[in-house]
């Protein structure tokens, strides 16, 4: 009897613990089958079973090709050892490992980075395989403030580029931790802002899995861990920065799985020279892919020459859209903008905001020009959430309120508060108030060169000469400015606190 007829009849199946210790064996080394390509059946005069596909894998988005993570949410992979699960019910993930590491044989699924992705994420954030992260990006980390605090849901920042980055998950956290109940009341988006260590924790992990699924356009995501060991040698085209070449690359097509991994690994992103800002940064990056990524910008000729962050290490606009809205725009307004002032059309059409972002942004900067400002349009001014990032004079900060209404309701923009948070040491934390009501005119004598009239806003108006204009707009703070950008006309009152910004 042949083999073929031997292997279709004749021998007993293998058990359900056959397979399952088959299947140990193979993960633990013992064997070189590789379980990650799939079981090709070929029919030529004879049947045939190839376990090893010799044919490449189909070409993907990203550099390299990334098994699909699956989480269980019933057992882990040391109860399945001891105890005899049923084949039919549980699922064991073997992966497609490529190094002898023993640090990534001892993990569960994930895919280690190759060599081409560790240079092309060096190049798009740093701009070179040569120059690493400063310290301070690897300090950085999602770090909550202590609970004592008038701001326990606030994430620590300091005064770097990794500021805006961390600034960006701290306006998801607040979207999760104020609006994210299924019944929104008054009273607990009151309470919302003095949140125990597990809500807030399980607002910071809500907030990762939405940013990176935004990114992935709603249909997968990819997630990095850094492991201890490198799983590629390196040559003199690449240099070692002790983060890149140890990441083990996670790619996630259900939401689901994406929650629960992410739950279960916060600690990698949560405490200091963890890496853990860096290792957010190539996720979102890979969740959006590279070519996705320079479409979004409109980059085609040198892509080589294009990187997020500046010579300071500062997050450029394309990577804060990036984090925003899930698309890699260098511009604020909205829609696309095919011709120049002069009505000339443009090489190449400047892309901005397609819909409303989750999350807004409101920009002032006192060295811009009246007429040469940046624009930010309505799709980042009126966001789906009353959330605003704001760059004021190249100082990051975020503004929101806990009325969800404040930007569906015009009748609730007559007065309300906003909260300011900064994350540093010192100025962390305000309350404004916003009045845009109509107010009885005084009728306290003013000097007569100042008296120059009031809107219905108790605003004055714009006086006509340069000289005095440049004058009345330095004694208005710049956070005045960027909230009189949204509503203009409004009086903006800091209730007792001297304006730091």
């Amino acid at each position: 009897m042949s083999e073929t007829e031997s292997a279709a009849g004749g021998q007993q199946p293998a058990t359900d613990r056959d397979n399952l210790d088959r299947l140990l064996r193979i993960f633990n080394g013992g064997t070189g089958v590789s379980m990650g390509t799939p079981v090709k059946l070929a029919q030529h005069g004879r049947r045939k079973v190839t376990i090893n596909d010799p044919t490449p894998p189909p070409t993907t988005r990203l550099p390299q090709r990334v098994k699909t993570f699956y989480m269980d949410p019933t057992m882990d992979m040391s109860s399945r050892r001891e105890e005899k699960p049923s084949w039919n019910h549980y699922t064991i993930i073997i992966p497609n490992l490529t190094t002898k590491s023993a640090r990534a044989r001892s993990m569960i699924g994930g895919t280690p980075i190759t060599k081409e992705t560790a240079i092309a994420l060096r190049k798009i954030t740093v701009g070179s395989t040569v120059h690493s992260f400063s310290r301070d990006w690897r300090k950085a980390a999602l770090v909550f403030q202590d609970e004592s605090t008038k701001y326990p849901w606030g994430l620590q920042t300091h005064r770097n580029g990794a500021r805006a980055f961390i600034l960006c998950f701290q306006a998801y956290l607040m979207k999760h931790l104020l609006f994210g109940k299924n019944y929104i009341s008054s009273f607990a988006t009151r309470n919302a802002l003095k949140p125990s260590d597990f809500e807030r924790r399980k607002a910071l992990s809500s907030a990762i899995c939405e940013i990176l699924w935004q990114a992935g356009s709603q249909t997968r995501c990819c997630l990095c861990l850094q492991q201890d060991t490198a799983f590629f040698d390196t040559d003199y085209t690449y240099r070692l920065d002790g983060v890149t070449e140890k990441i083990n690359l996670y790619d996630f097509k259900k939401y689901s799985d994406l929650e629960m991994f992410v739950k279960r690994h916060l600690s990698h992103f949560e405490h200091e020279n963890s890496n853990g800002c860096i290792l957010l940064l190539y996720s979102v990056i890979l969740s959006r892919t590279i070519p996705k990524i320079f479409e979004d910008l409109g980059v085609v000729e040198h892509q080589d020459r294009f990187k997020f962050l500046s010579d300071n290490e500062e997050c450029l606009p394309g990577l804060m859209n990036l984090v925003i809205t899930g698309r890699a725009t260098q511009f604020y307004h909205n829609g696309n903008i095919i011709y120049d002032r002069d009505g000339n059309l443009l090489p190449q059409p400047l892309k901005g905001m397609r819909e409303r972002s989750n999350v807004g942004l409101l920009f002032w900067d006192k060295k811009e020009d009246d007429d040469e400002r940046t624009e930010i349009g309505s799709m980042l001014k009126t966001p789906k959430s009353p959330i605003w990032l704001t760059l004021l004079n190249g100082q990051w900060g975020l503004l929101f309120s806990n009325n969800l209404d404040l930007v569906s309701d015009w009748r609730v923009e007559h007065h309300f508060d906003l909260y300011y948070y900064t994350g540093l040491i010192q100025n962390t934390y305000a309350i404004i108030t916003i009045e845009t009501l109509r107010v009885a005119k005084t009728e306290t004598p003013r000097n007569p060169e100042e008296n120059w009239g009031h809107t219905r806003f108790t605003r004055r108006f714009r006086v006509k000469t340069a000289v005095a204009r440049k004058r009345e707009q330095e004694k208005i703070p710049p956070l005045e400015q960027a909230i009189l950008s949204k509503w203009y006309g409004a009086n903006v009152d800091w209730n007792g606190i001297y304006p730091f910004v």
